[in-house]
């Protein structure tokens, strides 16, 4: 293969490798955008394309649409008014006969394993993804499996797999002991394998990089986790070669089959090969198009509820006394119903959101362990290194009972006594299953309260480098206050609250808690925000630079239990500055909020159940129950994003459906914190909002299943739905349906209500290539809060158009 030819191949693997989102592993579970890699093409294009090529689905079917517009909740006004936004030339008639018809689907390219499936005989398309399923489960182990695969860095992801299939024995009762032979005479050299597999499949180049998406695809969850891993090292400025290597592994399966597959299947392959190539790709490009003037319409639909409450709030804000106290909570959807809780029964009180890493871009290294793990937006790269402080007492008794776990664990699941354990010991486990079965025993234990107490808990603290200079240190300070909006008129209790959640027997548990926060609890960022912020140094370096800081004024961490609506505060009560009476007024107000919470969550979960105090039970037992598929809804719902002061959304009740960041341009002179809130808070709620689109709109695809099967493999890299297939990615069905199978997630994509000035967000749009690119192929949408409560919604550049 010539120079030219080498270069061209290597460009088309990088294309496509670069269109797989990453998945992240168990321990830190956040929403990604599963259509990512394809956000520099429009919406309807890549719906286009994946169901023409991967046979995905990006739109909900017509008839789900139909239905909507049956039942009123979708309006043929809406649906004409989102043709004429979208320029396609449609009327009413036209749309009625539409949504009458069935959906046909469009041509998609066949992969050869496909045609080789015999009916009555073991598929061939399923073995190939098994088996290198398996290989991977064995390759990335992360503790999971006692005896773990030989593995070389210089043989790489490819030779071991090359290495494994030689000795796998299971190549025979399939009917594919020819491959072994084969294999051996291939080199194993990833890139000279690749080259191989390219010139022995022969796709025609029409169709050469829509076929190894397909293949790729064809191992989605895997490719995904080896993004993750493409990610990581792309982040501190290096390169992985696995995803390609992965890749490689695909290529060369389909070109030994081709070498095996019988002759009449070839042709049938190349047939559909040829027809896919000439067919006519305008009438799925049509459908698709169609298809985002309904999904556009339902959007329209909710933006008007959204709108409406907009338009009813004052122009300007409310003359009112400074509170006393102000209550920080994270811009996830679920404060937004605590929040307006809390401020119902504290009229004193103001809340605030911002993003649950408080502007802290910090990694956290607990005592013993052997890498720190960041707590920070995975977009962005941590700057500051928190390590745990505590006595050294408590850190040894921490690690002498984690160490006797592990070593019981490993005494169990060990070849020599497993099977005589179960026998001599089963009865020992009655009463165990019995309090799992009963809720009697606590949720399962955060890593980071693994082996402590709740009075050794409260002793540890999460320092600050002692490297970080004083300026530095109040240039940290500087900036959360600015984010938080605190630049004049402080409270004399600033209450800092991260969120987690309480689960059990639940692999996704970190998916529950804070994404901004990498998929971990919000309390060791509230701990360092507020260790940094009562900084005695820091505080009179802050009052010397002009801050308004009052020298009473104390600020609290705290976490909000997601599940059970309870929020705890972590420390600082004993500050003599405190007022002690307002402290309990605060505590009493936050538990009055969980009450009433609690009390709208629940119509969600089981609408019978209304007395507060058993509903307070159920929703802490729903946290112990082994068996319960849906501890709580976590994001589900959620619809739109606003960044604008909480004057102008305090009335209003978004139901648990808006991500609710503060922001007030008028203290924001050079539009930093609308620069850092477009480019990261709005990014990471569109990874959300796309988590749970996609998992709706194809879960088979870019969901996970049905959470009840579910198998963790390789410790904490995923799951598998049942013993085998591909890594599950996404979403459960129980975590977007409830038990009738009713919706309780509307795919829509988020809707960003902003209140800034139109020439400041064309230049963080135009001047971010992420965002931009979601912007403008109309994967978010964002709208302009004019100050007197108009709204436009941005089409491109410049051009802004008046809802």
């Amino acid at each position: 293969m010539s120079t030219v030819a080498a270069e061209n191949a290597q460009q088309l693997f990088d294309r496509v490798i670069h269109r797989i989102a990453p998945v992240w592993p168990l321990d830190s579970f956040v929403a990604v955008n599963p259509y990512w890699g394809f956000a520099d093409r429009s919406f309807s294009e890549v719906a286009a394309q994946l169901q023409g090529t991967v046979g995905e689905r990006v739109i909900m079917d017509r008839r789900w649409y139909a239905d909507l517009l049956q039942n009123g909740k979708l309006n043929m006004v809406d649906i004409l008014q989102a043709t004429e936004d979208l320029g396609l030339d449609v009327d009413e008639e036209g749309w009625r006969e539409y949504l009458r018809e069935s959906s046909e689907l469009p041509m998609r390219l066949p992969r050869l394993p496909e045609l080789m499936d015999l009916r009555g005989h073991a598929s061939v398309s399923r073995y190939v993804v098994e088996q290198i399923s398996h290989f991977l489960a064995a390759y990335y182990d992360r503790g999971q499996s006692l005896w773990s695969i030989p593995k070389d860095p210089k043989t790489g992801l490819f030779g071991t797999w090359r290495q494994y299939t030689l000795a796998d024995r299971s190549l025979g009762p399939m009917g594919l002991r020819p491959v072994r032979s084969q294999l051996l005479a291939l080199s194993s050299n990833g890139a000279e394998a690749r080259q191989w597999a390219l010139r022995t499949v022969g796709i025609p180049q029409p169709a050469e990089e829509a076929y190894l998406l397909v293949l790729l695809k064809s191992i989605g969850g895997w490719a995904s986790w080896c993004r993750y891993l493409l990610w990581q090292a792309e982040l501190q400025g290096g390169s992985d070669e696995d995803l390609l290597d992965l890749l490689t592994i695909r290529m060369v399966w389909e070109a030994l089959l081709r070498q095996t597959a019988q002759s009449k299947v070839l042709e049938r392959w190349h047939r559909q090969i040829q027809a896919w190539i000439v067919d006519d790709k305008s009438a799925d490009m049509e459908d698709a198009r169609r298809g985002e003037v309904l999904l556009r319409a339902s959007e329209i639909a909710y933006r008007r509820q959204v709108a409406t409450s907009i338009r009813r709030q004052p122009a300007k804000k409310k003359n009112s006394t400074a509170p006393l106290v102000q209550a920080a909570f994270c811009i996830d959807v679920r404060s937004e119903v605590f929040r307006r809780h809390l401020e119902g029964v504290m009229p004193t009180l103001d809340t605030i959101g911002f993003a649950g890493f408080f502007g802290v871009l910090l990694d956290y290294r607990r005592q013993g362990d052997y890498a720190p793990r960041t707590q920070t937006p995975v977009l962005l790269n941590p700057g500051v290194h928190v390590m745990e402080q505590g006595t050294k007492a408590v850190i040894e008794r921490r690690f002498r009972r984690l160490r006797r776990g592990a070593e019981w664990k490993h005494f169990k699941l060990s070849a020599a006594s497993c099977f005589s354990f179960v026998e001599t010991a089963g009865l020992s486990y009655v009463g165990r299953l019995l309090a799992d079965t009963m809720g009697w025993h606590r949720p399962s234990i955060p890593p980071d309260e693994a082996g402590l107490s709740a009075a050794e808990r409260a002793t540890l603290q999460c320092v600050l480098p002692e490297s970080l200079t004083l300026q530095e240190r109040v240039a940290m300070a500087e900036f959360i206050l600015t984010g938080l909006g605190l630049n004049r008129g402080v409270a004399p209790i600033v209450l800092l609250a991260g969120h987690g959640s309480s689960n059990t027997n639940n692999p996704h548990r970190a998916g529950l808690d804070c994404g901004a926060c990498a998929g971990q609890t919000g309390e060791v960022n509230a701990k360092a925000a507020a260790g940094l912020l009562n900084d005695p140094q820091v505080r009179k370096a802050l009052v010397d630079k002009g801050w308004d800081l009052d020298p009473r004024c104390c600020f609290l961490p705290a976490l909000h239990d997601t599940t059970t609506d309870r929020v705890e505060i972590l420390g600082g009560m004993d500050d003599p500055r405190l007022d002690a009476g307002l402290l309990a007024e605060l505590r009493q107000a936050l538990e009055k909020a969980a009450n009433l919470t609690r009390l709208e969550r629940m119509l969600r979960l089981e609408p019978d159940v209304r007395d507060p105090e058993t509903v307070a039970r159920n929703m802490a037992y729903r946290g112990r129950d082994w068996s319960q598929v849906r501890p709580e809804w976590a994001l589900a719902g959620n619809a739109a994003f606003i960044a604008a002061p909480r004057w102008r959304t305090r009335e209003m009740n978004l139901a648990g459906r808006a991500f609710l960041h503060d922001y007030d341009v008028e203290k924001d002179p050079d539009f930093a914190v609308l620069t850092l809130i477009m480019t990261a808070p709005l990014v990471v709620a569109n990874w959300i909002n796309m988590q749970y689109y996609g998992s709706i709109v194809d879960n088979q695809r870019q969901g996970c299943g049905n959470k009840v099967l579910h198998n963790v493999v390789g410790g904490t890299i995923g799951v598998l739905e049942g013993n085998g297939g591909d890594l599950r990615i996404g979403l459960s069905e129980q975590s977007l349906r409830d038990s009738n199978s009713g919706l309780q997630h509307e795919p829509l994509r988020l809707s960003a209500f902003i209140e800034a000035p139109i020439e400041a967000m064309d230049r963080i749009i135009d001047g971010n290539g992420a965002l931009g690119q979601l912007v403008n192929n109309r994967w978010l949408t964002v709208i302009q809060i004019a100050p007197d409560g108009s709204l436009f919604e941005r089409r491109a550049a410049g051009n802004w158009v008046k809802m």
